[in-house]
């Protein structure tokens, strides 16, 4: 086996956890609103063009390869937006797979709508449709709540994002096709988008992301100290079974060693001294006599 081969399968793996990327949720949040302001200006140079040059037999092929050109950049920018933040978030798997979904049902009405695919099948102007994708629209927004479910803010973006979505039905209701619908859910999904750089700016948003490392400290306090301050306390390593064994052998047969720190005459008579001095000296007398 050759050395380079070698270096290549000792080398370690980086975890999920670990991998840095290059872009954030502020470039997804970024990205999705561009894309869905191409979709915006797509369904208006498309309205313009219909209702003007196309209706009167007038084909311009460059300005229909403008407007198509500008609904893909839409679809990429949204796409490539939304496929990041799934790369990034952790969990969170329904808004993932919700997202993805709605992009993919969006081209393929698109698609539909202008008569790309199944021609003589689909219809437009079908208000079941129109109220179905309305409230489709507002369920995908709905689960958007999961980036951050204790933020009250982004709560009420979020319910305004799916109103804006809801109202899209009473256009269907007023006889327009369902592409008002698409053209309602962009400016909904603008509003939500221009929120969230606007909360990303103000550092409001907590979203759990790969890649965060989160630091446990434990603090103490010296509240009544001389000088009161907050201190990283250091974690003390846990004592050992045998250390702790040994400790209270050396606590049990250690001998006692008496220090003496007054005078004599105090230890004389806490221990009775004088006493004996005393009884010698009677038994001298005695003695003598």
């Amino acid at each position: 086996m050759s050395k380079k081969n070698t270096q290549t399968r000792e080398k370690p793996k980086k975890s999920r956890e670990e991998v840095k990327r290059p872009y954030t949720v502020m470039d997804c949040m970024k990205l999705g609103r561009m894309g869905n302001i191409m979709f915006v200006v797509f369904i208006v140079i498309c309205l313009i063009y219909f209702y003007s040059f196309a209706n009167r037999g007038n084909y311009i092929i460059p300005f229909e390869i403008i407007a198509y050109a500008v609904e893909s950049i839409g679809f990429a920018l949204f796409s490539v937006g939304v496929i990041w933040l799934d790369k990034l978030v952790r969990a969170r798997g329904v808004m993932k797979v919700l997202l993805l979904v709605y992009i993919a049902t969006e081209a393929v009405l698109m698609l539909l709508e202008f008569k790309f695919i199944f021609p003589n099948v689909y219809h437009g102007l079908s208000l079941p449709l129109t109220i179905g994708h309305s409230i489709f629209s507002a369920g995908v927004a709905l689960s958007l709540l999961s980036l951050d479910p204790s933020n009250r803010k982004m709560e009420a973006f979020v319910i305004i994002t799916c109103t804006i979505m809801l109202a899209g039905m009473f256009l269907g209701l007023l006889g327009y096709r369902v592409y008002a619908s698409i053209l309602v859910n962009a400016f909904a999904y603008i509003f939500f988008f221009s929120a969230m750089q606007y909360q990303l700016h103000l550092d409001e948003l907590d979203i759990d992301c790969y890649g965060d490392k989160a630091t446990e400290a434990k603090f103490d306090s010296t509240m009544f100290a001389d000088s009161p301050l907050l201190v990283e306390k250091p974690k003390k390593e846990p004592e050992s079974l045998r250390k702790k064994l040994e400790h209270m052998r050396d606590t049990l047969i250690s001998d006692e060693h008496i220090i003496l720190t007054d005078t004599d005459e105090k230890f004389d008579y806490e221990f009775g001294v004088d006493a004996d001095k005393e009884q010698k000296s009677s038994d001298k007398a005695d003695k003598e006599q």
